[in-house]
């Protein structure tokens, strides 16, 4: 037999290209954690300051018993000791650009893609400040390079119990403290289990969370820190109000942008588009002025394990 037709033949002949662009558009894998829900918003209110300062109300204290009936000479006037803190919003952005060649040879990037990844990296943005707090934490549980396990969750808890530290635990660990955390309870005897994650729960906590024991809820990031050179994780276990952060709305710039390059804009994010004529391509911005601070020290505890 002569003169088939082959695919290598028509390869080399125009017949047939190399490879061809599927109509899908498949996401890569990657830690989708958005652990904002987790802070304490404050909303900001600028008074011609780019800091604002947070009051944190005087601890109430019990009465002193009077002398008697008729002396209350004994009764003195008690300290009234207030705290702050103190958010200062700065810029954090993202651009992508595209050459007009991209749409023009059927590309699957285009300026739509680009934006709904703009829109989808603040929430990981957030991650990252949040995460990037924890070792600043004062109280600390685990042991360096050991692997982290359900005794070092209880010691976080009593930590978090002996500062009156009230209300939801969560705990926030590197997915390999997750992974030997999960390992540490199959051995765990009696009934207390971890409970998984339902849909329910995925829907109404985000990406990240893990589920729930001993009535903490779990999330896992790979933002969390390195702690000790590099050879442990240091991951947190608090109650909300222990951190704090605010957004200050970027919607007060758009008088000095020209309305049609405002791709979105809502009180957290704006997308502006910047078009370079000339050399033919368009750059997508974002931009958000955000702020991430530890507001009260006593509502956390660092969790260190081997990385």
């Amino acid at each position: 037999m002569a003169n088939e037709i082959t695919t290598s033949l028509l390869g080399t002949n125009g017949g047939l290209v190399a490879s061809v662009l599927s109509d899908l558009m498949l996401q890569q894998v990657y830690d989708a954690t958005a652990l904002s829900g987790l802070g304490m918003f404050i909303p900001w209110t600028p008074q011609g300051s780019a800091t604002m300062d947070v009051t944190q109300d005087a601890i109430p204290g019990p009465f002193t018993a009077a002398t008697s009936e008729t002396d209350g000479s004994n009764i003195t006037n008690s300290a009234y000791t207030t705290a702050e803190f103190s958010l200062a919003p700065s810029l954090y952005s993202r651009k992508y650009e595209i050459t007009d060649l991209v749409p023009i040879a059927g590309g699957k990037v285009d300026i739509e893609r680009m934006a709904q990844k703009l829109v989808q990296g603040f929430a990981l943005t957030n991650t990252d400040l949040i995460c990037g707090l924890f070792g600043g934490v004062t109280a600390e549980v685990g042991t360096t390079t050991v692997d982290l396990n359900v005794d070092t969750m209880y010691a976080a808890q009593y930590q978090l119990n002996n500062s009156a530290s009230s209300g939801t635990y969560y705990c926030v660990l590197y997915p390999e403290q997750m992974n030997n955390l999960r390992h540490s309870m199959r051995t765990e005897p009696g009934a207390m289990q971890f409970d998984k994650m339902t849909a329910e729960m995925l829907a109404t906590r985000g990406p990240g969370f893990q589920g729930t024991w001993n009535g903490i809820e779990f999330y896992q990031s790979d933002s969390v820190a390195t702690a000790n050179s590099g050879a442990d994780s240091a991951g947190a276990m608090f109650t909300r109000g222990a951190f704090a952060w605010t957004a200050a709305d970027p919607r007060i710039v758009q008088g000095h942008i020209n309305s049609g390059d405002v791709i979105f804009a809502n009180p957290l994010v704006l997308l502006e588009l910047d078009r370079d004529k000339t050399n033919r391509r368009s750059a997508l911005a974002a931009q958000s002025y955000l702020s991430w601070v530890m507001a009260e020290d006593a509502r956390a505890v660092k969790i260190i394990s081997d990385r």
